[in-house]
């Protein structure tokens, strides 16, 4: 028995020379040790798209891909637009990932790469317990479930600078996330975090793109993401122009009332 809680790894190539898609270079994503990682969307934001990738999973020796794709192929360069693979793909706990790229384009190049799936937990979750009939998962008994959106109002960034936000969840009911949307005047990095539990929504800063969806094209999150009522989700910014920036996050789910 084992229930999926939305996570998203990622992993950055700043400084990619320029090539014709046959220097590669190496680096590892490393699962947590916590819980197995299943994924289903990826999702990156780069200079230029014309960048060949070979992703490896080292616990198996199993290549992803036959030889290099091209990354436009197997990538969208929007998370309400992502590449969604035919099946998820499950990568055991502690396990690394080896992601080779090379650019293609001819011309220097960075990218930030990213996995949206969901770390795999054992047991029953907060939200839910096992029907033995069906053998499976399913809500509590909540008094009621009904849709609501906690934002952040408009928030503004220091060219170069940092910034919090707060969202704190009202007391009467627990939360679950569900969608994603927002939008960022200028290129920001934003981290997650649930502070009750202490628990990262990433292992990295994600740029805005390959977060916060829009009202046309939501990030629909691969998994829920509970919150406990009375918590508070952190969210950093970090500005990464050299303007002043103002950026919004919106979380959209459902209020669940009444269960305990």
């Amino acid at each position: 028995m084992a229930w999926r809680e939305y996570f998203i790894y990622g992993i950055n190539f700043i400084n990619l020379n320029a090539g014709d898609g046959t220097q590669f270079v190496d680096d590892i994503i490393r699962i947590d040790s916590d819980a197995d990682f299943e994924f289903q969307k990826l999702v990156y934001f780069a200079t230029s798209g014309n960048i060949r990738i070979k992703i490896l999973d080292d616990s198996v020796g199993r290549y992803l891909f036959k030889s290099s794709a091209n990354l436009r192929d197997i990538g969208g360069n929007f998370v309400g637009t992502p590449f969604i693979w035919p099946r998820p793909y499950q990568v055991l706990a502690g396990a690394t990932l080896t992601i080779s790229v090379a650019d293609a384009s001819g011309s220097s190049n960075s990218l930030r790469l990213y996995l949206h799936g969901a770390k795999i937990r054992p047991g029953e979750p907060p939200w839910g317990v096992y029907d033995p009939t069906t053998h499976k998962i399913v809500w509590k008994k909540y008094k009621a479930v009904l849709p609501f959106t906690y934002n952040t109002d408009v928030k503004t960034i220091a060219a170069g600078g940092t910034t919090f936000a707060r969202i704190e969840v009202d007391n009467d009911a627990h939360f679950m996330v569900q969608k994603i949307t927002g939008y960022a005047s200028q290129d920001i990095l934003l981290e997650f975090k649930d502070i009750a539990r202490g628990a990262d929504w990433q292992n990295i800063a994600m740029h805005h793109n390959a977060i916060l969806g829009n009202g046309q094209y939501p990030n629909v999150l691969y998994a829920d993401r509970f919150i406990h009522r009375g918590s508070v989700v952190s969210i950093n910014a970090q500005n990464l122009s050299g303007s002043s920036a103002t950026f919004e996050v919106n979380l959209i789910g459902v209020k669940l009332y009444g269960s305990d």
